[in-house]
């Protein structure tokens, strides 16, 4: 029983072996040139703006030992290591794939799906911060309507 589902995963990561190594070089080479992008707009739509550095001035207050950019670092390095993973994962099976052995087959499954996993955290991640970035947005069009219907309402008066 377990000899014959080593030997459906040997022949199941043959089959896949290319494809494996094409999507971890694509997604390491897409995020590795778009790494510097993301990180440089995260920062000056989320991580500069007035209503982040009030939320970590008030947690400093209330005693948590925290930096304006540390989740910006830690979100850098999420993304980083998402890359070494699926550049890793996409060498091993390369390499390593071609050897037709239910060891070599689990390795380099196991290489692939965690670096998806740091993939799929760094997605997550990233969405989390847009989802930031656009409430900031929203509340700044609000505060400049309301400046500017207060404007216009005290030239009518």
């Amino acid at each position: 029983m377990i000899c014959e589902i080593l030997v459906s995963v040997t022949k199941y990561h043959s089959a896949i072996l290319q494809p494996l190594f094409i999507s971890g070089f694509t997604i390491s080479s897409f995020l590795f040139s778009m790494k510097a992008t993301i990180i440089t707009t995260l920062k000056k739509d989320v991580y500069d703006t007035d209503e982040h550095k009030k939320q970590i001035e008030q947690r400093i207050k209330h005693g948590v030992d925290i930096t304006y950019y540390e989740s910006l670092e830690s979100f850098s390095n999420l993304l980083m290591k998402a890359i070494y993973l699926s550049f890793a994962s996409s060498i091993l099976n390369i390499s390593l794939g071609f050897v037709s052995h239910w060891i070599t087959a689990l390795i380099c499954l196991s290489a692939t799906l965690f670096s998806w996993w740091f993939l799929l955290k760094a997605m997550i991640q990233v969405q989390s911060n847009w989802k930031t970035a656009l409430k900031y947005a929203e509340k700044k069009v609000k505060k400049e309507r309301d400046t500017n219907f207060d404007t216009n309402s005290n030239k009518e008066s």
